[in-house]
């Protein structure tokens, strides 16, 4: 056990000032940001007023912002020279929505939560078009076998920082205020210092050395003539883009259906959240070299597959759980294949998009994905209304297993080259 930790002490020597220990520092500032806030954004808005719609909303309108942007934003993207600096100002802009939404509780009630609703949605046009151009930077800063050591290094890392901040933030929202009032200025002082903390976050995404002899790959004039007849007659994209795209589909419809459960029907409080969130980062934070492992030895669809017939589990789970405690013990399942998923997702789309054309490529898969993601919570909730939740749950479960064959079908049929 020694060793092992000189060792890990080794390896993290070796890697400062290396694009791998930026890439891994920008990550954890990133999820620090996010994680002061989003794992309680459910219950503040619940707090301000909205109920099992608005909650189904808060998922939803934010993809459809998603959409409408971003291919057209990576046409404008591709006219920056400097696609570094150009990310990082969009970073910047989304991390400054969270000021206006830190005055949100000052406005009138009636239209609070509606408000943050508008406000996440906007601020989910700059993040997704940061977010597209760093996968598109993620291509061209590491080679495939450097890729994915960063992208699981990132995602170790940073599960390991998400439940510290969660579960101070839990505490405090439960324990420090005496009444309403104070919590909602609590919320306030949150948001702040998640936009203060983005700053910070941009000042170290910029350290990231992009190598400049590849950057103008990406706007020669074969990029410029890249359209939706020439990524749909990709093969080697659509392999991955279909049946990953209906993992999504499936995937994304239970975030509205766990979040009225946990929210709504078990009426869970700030510090249950936290305490989720601390199961979940502990989880995914000792399962990352699990999975970078087996990305290794068996390849990015077993992975895959693996990932998703643990999530598919969770949906028949879920509804039997008797309490909140027991809630938190079976998210580690939740936890364990989230890391699994999200390597998967990335890494597999960096495998199949080419180089001369990442981004273009990225925006539309990104596009499709929040496409999906605004139709999705209007799936769940139709389903929560005319089965109820335990039944819109088992059926979520069903569909993601069905994904599962579907994704193991394609990938596998696309290596031995049959489709």
């Amino acid at each position: 056990m020694r060793t092992r930790f000189k060792e890990f002490l080794h390896g993290i020597k070796q890697m400062r000032g290396t694009n791998v220990w930026v890439f891994i520092m920008y990550g954890l500032l990133f999820d620090m940001v996010n994680n002061l806030w989003r794992p309680f954004s459910a219950r503040f808005l619940e707090r301000l007023g909205g109920g099992e719609f608005e909650i189904a909303l808060l998922t939803s309108l934010p993809g459809a912002v998603a959409a409408l942007v971003l291919l057209p934003g990576a046409i404008i993207f591709r006219k920056f020279t400097n696609k570094k600096r150009a990310t990082a100002a969009f970073i910047l802009i989304s991390r400054a929505v969270l000021l206006f939404i830190a005055f949100v509780p000052f406005l009138p009630p009636a239209v609070q939560p509606l408000m943050f609703l508008v406000l996440v949605a906007i601020m989910n046009c700059p993040d997704a078009l940061s977010q597209t151009s760093l996968q598109s930077l993620l291509g061209t800063v590491f080679n495939g076998s450097k890729r994915g050591q960063a992208i699981a290094l990132r995602t170790k890392f940073g599960q390991a920082v998400v439940p510290v901040v969660t579960i101070s933030a839990g505490l405090a929202i439960t324990f420090i205020p005496n009444d309403e009032y104070q919590r909602m200025v609590l919320y306030q002082i949150f948001f702040i210092i998640a936009f203060l903390l983005g700053i910070v976050e941009v000042y170290v995404f910029n350290k990231l050395q992009v190598p400049t002899e590849q950057t103008p790959a990406t706007d020669t004039p074969a990029t410029n003539r890249v359209n939706l007849k020439t990524i749909f007659c990709d093969r080697k994209f659509l392999r991955f883009f279909i049946p990953a795209l209906f993992f999504l589909f499936t995937w994304q419809a239970g975030w509205p259906l766990v979040n009225i459960l946990i929210i709504i029907e078990k009426d869970a409080s700030e510090m249950w959240l936290a305490i989720i969130a601390l199961v979940l980062g502990a989880t995914a934070f000792f399962s990352g070299t699990f999975w970078q492992k087996l990305l290794h030895k068996r390849g990015n669809t077993v992975i895959f597959v693996a990932a998703i017939g643990l999530l598919g589990l969770n949906m028949f789970i879920f509804p039997i759980v008797p309490n909140m405690m027991v809630m938190a013990a079976i998210h580690v399942i939740t936890g364990f294949s989230a890391v699994g998923i999200n390597t998967a997702l990335l890494n597999g789309v960096l495998e199949a998009t080419p180089n001369e054309n990442r981004l273009m490529y990225l925006a539309f898969f990104n596009t499709v994905q929040n496409i999906s993601l605004f139709i999705t919570p209007f799936f769940a909730f139709w389903l929560f209304t005319v089965t109820g939740l335990t039944v819109a749950l088992f059926i979520i479960g069903g569909l993601r297993f069905i994904a599962m064959g579907f994704v193991w079908f394609m990938l596998r049929e696309a290596k031995n080259g049959e489709i």
